[in-house]
């Protein structure tokens, strides 16, 4: 009897844990997982466009595939097939700023919203970028230069470019248990408070870690930059004001925050938006910068997010041929190629930008499947 006491207990105690997802652990049980549908459950802030978004010429062309693929891929029926069975739900091509090709799956829609992931890490990028041209933020600026009251002297000491490269040596491990630092950052109701208590694994730029406690830091910076100019400042207006409203994004977006109120934004994983909107922003780092003949993101500053690190820097891959930079990826190429570049998200959410090629091309999804997405987005680009 005590026994069924005891359980009925914990099973009450559980259900109302996982129902709450104001708490950390009642968050983490009541979304089960990361999923592409979990900004629904999350607070969240909206960033509104623009009036007036200029809608892509179109030149359709299907027959893109039988020039740059082989076998089934090269017809729709087989692309489709092979797309819908490894998870896409949105497939978009712009060749010279012009829509190629646009395919939707599982239901989606122009107007569906997707979560980007890290995709989510190269907007941060470009928000950084405009605030940096605006004086208010350095890449050679300390942590502790914008966040005040770190502690932790060597937290404070980091180099922002140094969170921006993801060389910042911090101790990150992965998976699913509740002490981790992966979940712990992903389902944080507090994410500043946590931000502070961040520990170093490897001295601050002497290896690249793909973890996501560094965007967030850059995120905290720069909305602790933007407070110092406007104390209710936060990272989406900012982002519609001088991103999305000014690139023309033809739908609303919104990004999840950690909690309702003055929570801060999920830069590392919670930008959600449209698929063609997301093109729209890959056609602004293919045109350095510009959107609707207005210089949106300083050129100088798309130019170094593209640029390759110095050899010898532990964001430049030598053995994969590729490299991070400024929150943006840089994609294997051929000699004499220009340097093609990418954002990465999980499940393979991708916006792949080959210069040479005038090419963007977004692919989104519940899953990656079994696909190395960036590797077949290479491919087609190279039989472009």
């Amino acid at each position: 009897m005590r026994k069924a006491v005891v359980g009925g207990a914990a099973l009450i105690m559980m259900l109302g844990i996982t129902a709450c997802t104001d708490t950390y652990l009642g968050r983490m049980l009541s979304l089960r997982g990361v999923d592409v549908e979990d900004y629904t459950q999350l607070p969240s802030r909206s960033m509104p466009n623009a009036p007036g978004a200029t809608p892509f010429v179109e030149a359709r062309d299907a027959g893109w595939m039988r020039r740059a693929l082989s076998g089934e891929l090269a017809e729709p029926a087989g692309f489709d097939a092979f797309a819908e069975k490894n998870g896409t739900t949105a497939f978009i091509i712009l060749a010279d700023g012009k829509l190629v090709d646009e395919r939707y799956y599982y239901g989606a829609r122009r107007d569906s919203l997707f979560k980007s992931f890290s995709i989510s890490k190269s907007v941060l990028s470009a928000m950084f970028g405009i605030a940096a041209a605006d004086g208010i933020i350095k890449r050679e600026d300390r942590l502790g230069d914008h966040i005040a009251g770190l502690s932790n002297k060597e937290l404070a000491d980091v180099r922002l470019g140094q969170l921006l490269d993801n060389v910042s040596g911090f101790a990150y491990a992965r998976g699913g248990m509740p002490w981790r630092q992966q979940p712990r950052m992903y389902y944080s109701t507090d994410i500043r408070s946590y931000l502070r208590q961040t520990q170093f694994a490897h001295p601050p730029g002497s290896k690249f870690e793909g973890e996501d406690l560094s965007p967030l830091l850059v995120g905290y910076a720069l909305e602790s930059a933007l407070r110092k100019h406007d104390p209710k400042a936060t990272l989406s207006d900012f982002a519609a004001k001088r991103l999305w409203q000014p690139l023309g994004a033809e739908y609303p977006a919104l990004w999840n925050i950690d909690h309702k109120g003055d929570g801060m934004e999920k830069v590392e994983s919670g930008f959600v938006a449209r698929a063609m909107d997301l093109a729209r922003f890959g056609q602004l780092y293919l045109d350095n910068g510009v959107a609707r003949g207005q210089q949106i993101v300083p050129a100088d500053w798309v130019a170094q997010s593209r640029s390759v690190p110095a050899e010898g820097m532990p964001n430049r891959f030598v053995d994969a041929d590729g490299h991070y930079h400024n929150l943006w990826w840089g994609a294997a190429r051929r000699a004499g190629q220009t340097q093609r570049f990418y954002a990465n998200g999980h499940f393979g959410q991708r916006i792949f930008v080959d210069p040479d090629k005038k090419l963007v091309i977004v692919r989104l999804g519940s899953s990656g499947g079994d696909v190395d997405w960036t590797a077949l987005l290479g491919k087609i680009a190279d039989g472009w």
